[in-house]
């Protein structure tokens, strides 16, 4: 998978992790990152077109992100 240097990428999938559900984000360094404590999938992909996920990013210094803009998602294989 090619990296964009400009975006933060989140997997298409969920991850499930014990009883909690996860969401996995690659920054443009390649590093990844596994936002965790979500209950259900249906909440952890939900979470990725919310406030909380727009939050979640400006506290990692991507400001200039906004929720209306296209989310790349990295394809499940």
């Amino acid at each position: 998978m090619a990296i964009s240097t400009d975006n933060v990428v989140f997997d298409r999938e969920p991850l499930k992790v014990d009883r909690l559900w996860a969401v996995v984000a690659t920054h443009p360094s390649g590093q990844q990152e596994h936002i965790v404590g979500f209950h259900t999938e249906a909440e952890a992909r939900e979470w990725r077109a919310s406030v909380g996920c727009e939050a979640w990013l400006r506290t990692r210094g991507y400001a200039g992100w906004r929720l209306r803009e296209r989310m790349r998602l990295k394809r499940h294989r």
